[in-house]
């Protein structure tokens, strides 16, 4: 039997043994999505070079079905993307691959890194972030490439979401990978990377500003059968003088 093959078959096995742990009776009974941008004290009218820490938990009982399916965020209009002229990595190319193959091929676009935890943890993961190839004339996608393994620490499989970054309304929309299983946490921090220069100032891929002295983001995860769960984040930052 191939590699491929191999790994295919176990990620297959895995997958399998976890769905057995769903029940007619699971549910969903919580969903909290948390922020923080740094560094907290920014102008008030110009953005800044910024960072910014994300994570998502959902709540089952009884098993883990519906599987959510799209992460919807919806950011603060003082905070913002400017992937500028970071190099651009072709996320198709990487989907599938481990880590080690996707940080050869697309290191230079990597923008952040994280965890994952799969039904509580039967599955854990590594995440990646990488600024994408755009379509459509849109700003380039968030890649989250993760590597997943299973509780004694072998490598099960890796699958990729890829994130819409939408300009207009502020808004980054992931659909889950469909894996049959359902992702409990996922946390991700993307740096203070540099960009590039517009009118001569410096940008970087996260910018913010301090004008209503807080940020406020709301993220919206939905489910397999169609219902939604929704939580906002609340930061206080603080104007420079």
């Amino acid at each position: 039997m191939s590699k491929h093959r191999y790994v295919l078959g176990a990620s297959l096995g895995v997958i399998g043994v976890l769905l057995m742990g769903g029940t007619a009776s699971a549910t969903v009974t919580g969903f909290t999505y948390g922020a923080t941008v740094s560094p907290k004290k920014q102008s008030a009218k110009t953005f800044g070079p910024a960072a910014i820490a994300s994570t998502l938990d959902t709540f089952f009982t009884g098993g883990f079905s519906p599987t959510p399916t799209t992460t919807v965020v919806q950011f603060s209009k003082d905070v913002k993307f400017t992937p500028g002229k970071l190099p651009q990595c072709d996320l198709s190319s990487i989907s599938t691959k481990p880590d080690s193959a996707a940080m050869a091929a697309c290191g230079s676009s990597k923008v952040g890194q994280g965890s994952v935890l799969v039904n509580g943890g039967a599955l854990t993961g590594k995440v990646t972030a990488y600024n994408g190839v755009p379509t459509g004339g849109g700003m380039p996608p968030i890649g989250f490439h993760t590597d997943l393994f299973t509780q004694s620490g072998a490598y099960s499989f890796s699958t990729t979401g890829i994130g819409t970054l939408n300009s207009k309304t502020n808004t980054l929309t992931t659909p889950i990978p469909p894996t049959g299983t359902s992702l409990t946490h996922f946390d991700v921090s993307i740096g203070k990377i540099k960009t590039g220069k517009k009118k001569g100032k410096a940008t970087y891929y996260v910018m913010a500003r301090c004008k209503k002295k807080k940020w406020s983001h709301t993220a919206t995860e939905t489910f397999a059968d169609g219902s939604t769960k929704v939580s906002t984040s609340v930061q206080k930052c603080k104007a420079k003088k």
